[in-house]
């Protein structure tokens, strides 16, 4: 019986692949994975700044400084303050693209809260700089 030294170093090279190199390719492409859909996200939420930023401008100047002019102490009633972040949130859902929607629904346990939240840290820094 003769041993190939050939056979035993496609054995050998057979082995490395499975025990190493595989177990690397998979590790890359979880890795890959997982930076693409962080950035995905990360771009997700600056459109979700964006888009908030836009919807705050557009209510302030079309309907909150219509109904503060309206009222005898210039000031938003509770009612006129929750209708306005009911129209807020629904402004927002209609603007931000589906994918983002999607991506944010998928990382917020209720997007309804999250975007009023959102909205309204956008707002109260709109006053802090105006």
């Amino acid at each position: 019986m003769q041993i190939d030294v050939t056979e035993i170093i496609i054995a050998g090279v057979g082995v490395l692949f499975t025990a190493v190199i595989i177990p690397l390719v998979k590790a890359a492409f979880e890795w890959l994975k997982g930076k693409t859909n962080n950035e995905a996200l990360r771009s997700a939420l600056e459109e979700a700044k964006t888009v908030a930023d836009s919807v705050v401008a557009s209510l302030q100047a079309t309907v909150v400084d219509g109904l503060k002019a309206g009222s005898a102490d210039g000031k938003l009633s509770a009612d006129d303050a929750m209708e306005v972040a009911d129209m807020a949130v629904g402004m927002f859902l209609s603007d931000i693209s589906e994918r983002s929607l999607t991506l944010l629904e998928n990382s917020a346990d209720d997007i309804t809260a999250y975007v009023g939240n959102l909205i309204e840290s956008r707002l109260a820094q709109l006053k802090k700089r105006g």
